[in-house]
């Protein structure tokens, strides 16, 4: 096994997932309508109603992703930086899935799912590739 390229593998898979989340936060920093589509009055989702006490997916996705970009590109304290957009992508996620419950008639879970699926196990399983090469 060729151990400097399974390392650089694992990095850019690590610098991949911290883009994602900067990117996503970009586009909440963005115009709304790259996001959302409009509800109607009284029916906001979850998602709308937390961020109506500040732009918090967007300090969420970009922080976080800034948080994992470092420590990818530093090879140190990986397991936190995806700790961290874990967090984020969870709590989002949560966030999608529960809000849709408010709705009349209740709105699709499909981007609160992969969140989970996709935000919080690509993460999840690269944070056990980096424990499994000794990596922390």
């Amino acid at each position: 096994m060729n151990e400097r390229a399974v390392l650089a593998a694992a990095q850019m898979l690590s610098v991949f997932l911290a883009a994602g989340s900067i990117v996503v936060g970009l586009l909440y920093a963005g115009p709304e309508q790259l996001v959302r589509r409009p509800l109607p009055v009284g029916q906001e989702t979850l998602v709308v109603v937390i961020e109506s006490a500040f732009p918090v997916w967007p300090f969420l996705f970009i922080t976080t992703g800034l948080i994992l970009l470092v420590c990818a590109l530093r090879k140190k304290s990986l397991l936190i930086g995806h700790g961290f957009v874990v967090l984020g992508w969870a709590f989002w996620g949560f966030c999608l899935i529960i809000g849709p419950l408010r709705s009349v008639p209740p709105a699709p879970i499909i981007v609160g799912v992969i969140a989970f699926v996709l935000g919080v196990a690509a993460n999840v399983g690269t944070m056990r590739l980096w424990a499994a090469l000794g990596v922390k």
